[in-house]
């Protein structure tokens, strides 16, 4: 037997608790009207209307995935889930984030609403990873937010989305000031989701893309904030990081080198995974199949403490085999594939046999894209590396976007990627990527709702 969840006296009270109680009914109906007064008095704040639909309804913006029109920050909201529900959006070691979730979408609809052009949205994104991975700290910020609990990516996301949109938008410095000060605060998520094989980190991203995006447009209509928001006592260093003073990476600002640094997910799974998910991928090509007698696994040594990442069988849930590089090692050595189809196989007893089998060694040496896999069948020996991959794996070009495009969607994805590459910098951003969504759609006028 095992203890009951702690949350169980919670679950049953929301499930079958007894709201008959005449007093509480009242109050709650007093707070009620309470609050819809208080909604309707919003006027007689300064600044108060402003702030009430800012972002929200129907507009120009569209949700990159369902052809929807939405109003900015529903759109950031709507782009940022599409964006990372493959669990395959890019990754910042600087900030150990995946930016690609938060900073796009934001960065996308300033742009739009900016009615700007595609190389100001272009320079609002370079802002945007900069600011994530300088906020990261070389890492310095972002370890010690994990020692804390917090899921980085939620954590940095509404600075990075906030800072992304106050570029595009054209914000002075004192308004880019309010909105990053706002957005540095907002941040959420813990590392138990993913660890603990819950599906609830799909929340995580899309609110804060949309909390950093919103704070652009309130300090661009007047918002003011406090000062110290960064390094102060209730400031993020403190509150997220436990940190009581900045790490010395801080002592030089971001540049737009820091975007050199982000690297691609070839496939579906943690980040930390990469490495040795593609060189297993490789190793299958390059065998005659079978099944291996011996795997051993050697990752980075960050890479394989992070949560999850050393999960063995069983895999009750999609997240809980998404994360175990035990599980994805296994799928892509016997069957060189990995998408969300195939996570069908956690429980396939081949799969998960050779899952429990895979001895998986940290190295603190080795770099986050690099990894070491070996394995022994029928007394042969078989060792490859991922520095001996091509680089382009992890650090894409336009051919191998290209590539990854038509390997997901099709002939459509490589279509919408060309739209994008063909487009001048002086083309208008809305334009652009309605060029790009339309050459999708238009070969694909309904698209079936996620699951």
């Amino acid at each position: 037997m095992t203890a009951p969840d702690s949350l169980d006296p919670v679950v049953d009270f929301v499930a079958d608790g007894d709201l008959l109680l005449m007093p509480a009914r009242e109050r709650a109906r007093l707070l009620l009207i309470d609050a819809l007064v208080l909604a309707c008095a919003a006027d007689t704040a300064p600044g108060g209307a402003d702030l009430v639909e800012l972002g929200a309804g129907t507009g120009p913006h569209r949700c990159w995935f369902s052809n929807a029109r939405l109003g900015p920050a529903d759109a950031v909201q709507a782009n940022a889930a599409a964006t990372c529900a493959r669990f395959q959006e890019d990754t910042d070691m600087g900030s150990w984030s995946h930016p690609g979730s938060f900073v796009v979408p934001a960065a996308v609809a300033a742009a739009v609403e900016a009615g700007t052009s595609l190389g100001r949205l272009i320079d609002g994104l370079i802002v945007g990873y900069a600011v994530t991975s300088w906020l990261g700290g070389a890492g310095a910020v972002a370890a010690a937010m994990m020692t804390r609990g917090h899921r980085p990516s939620p954590t940095f996301a509404p600075a990075g989305a906030g800072a992304a949109a106050a570029r595009v938008l054209g914000l002075n410095r004192a308004q880019a000031r309010h909105a990053l000060a706002a957005a540095l605060l907002l941040g959420r998520g813990s590392l138990h989701s993913v660890g603990s094989g819950g599906e609830d980190w799909r929340l995580h991203n899309p609110g804060a893309a949309r909390d950093g995006f919103l704070a652009a447009l309130a300090a661009a209509r007047g918002m003011g904030t406090g000062g110290d928001a960064l390094s102060g006592p209730l400031g993020f260093l403190s509150v997220f990081a436990g940190m009581d003073h900045a790490p010395s990476s801080y002592a030089k600002p971001p540049t737009a080198e820091l975007v050199l640094d982000v690297w691609h997910k070839a496939l579906p799974t943690l980040g930390d995974n990469m490495a040795v998910a593609v060189v297993a991928r490789e190793l299958h090509a390059r065998l005659d199949g079978g099944i291996p007698d011996r795997v051993e696994v050697t990752m980075n040594g960050e890479f394989a403490r992070f949560p999850g990442t050393q999960t063995r069988p069983p895999y009750p849930s999609l997240t809980s085999a998404l994360a175990s590089v035990r599980f994805v090692t296994a799928q892509l050595l016997l069957t060189g594939r990995l998408d969300f189809a195939d996570y069908a196989r956690r429980d396939d007893p081949v799969v998960t046999a050779l899952a429990d089998r895979i001895e998986v060694r940290p190295d603190d040496a080795l770099d986050f894209t690099d990894a070491v896999v070996t394995i022994e069948t029928a007394g042969t020996r078989t060792t490859l590396a991922a520095r001996e991959l091509p680089a382009t794996l992890f650090h894409r070009d336009a051919a191998e976007q290209r590539r990854v495009a038509g390997e997901i969607l099709g002939a459509r994805g490589v279509a919408l990627v060309d739209a994008v590459l063909d487009a001048d910098e002086s083309d208008p951003a809305a334009a652009v990527i309605d060029g790009a969504l339309d050459r999708f759609h238009s070969a694909h006028p309904t698209i079936p709702s996620m699951r």
